[in-house]
């Protein structure tokens, strides 16, 4: 009769044992993964907006600029180049709507553009070529979060691709 009313305390306990031990190594694993998510996704949205960037100004034939300096470095942002530099190179810029601007793409908390702070802004004609307003091209763009960094290249055609290691 002992046997058919449920678990004895040990049962019960051996089980609960298992349980933790099992969540002692999951949750490490799970919140490593959850950081490398944080790190491609980031670096994916740089990208896109690099893509969308290009693919304005070739449809409008006009000039525009990735901007990764926007609101300290947690934002990136598409926007037109107007000829006129007081708008154009203005620290604000961002935050001016200005018609054909994208708006703000935001970076997830704590997520940066590595040790070197933002990278310089990109600037793409109505050709699709890519040049950088203060740097070199090929850029270099990498995206971190804790521990772990995720490298994009920006190449002088519009190209944007992850280097594998």
């Amino acid at each position: 009769m002992r046997g058919d009313r449920g678990f004895t305390f040990l049962e019960l306990l051996v089980v609960t044992l298992v349980i933790g031990i099992s969540l002692a190594i999951a949750i490490p694993a799970m919140n490593n993964a959850l950081d490398r998510n944080k790190v491609f996704t980031s670096s994916e949205l740089v990208a896109a907006q690099i893509r969308e960037a290009r693919l304005a100004a070739i449809t409008r034939n006009s000039t525009f600029r990735v901007r990764f300096d926007c609101f300290g470095g947690t934002a990136v942002r598409m926007v037109i180049v107007t000829g006129n530099p007081t708008v154009d190179n203005a620290s604000d810029r961002c935050t001016q709507q200005v018609p054909n601007d994208g708006p703000p793409i935001y970076l997830p908390p704590n997520v940066s553009f590595g040790a070197g702070g933002p990278p310089p802004a990109l600037e793409i004609n109505g050709r699709g070529q890519v040049s950088a307003v203060a740097g070199t091209m090929p850029q270099t763009l990498s995206v971190s979060y804790g521990d772990f960094t995720r490298t994009l290249v920006v190449t002088e055609a519009g190209r944007v691709r992850t280097p594998t290691s």
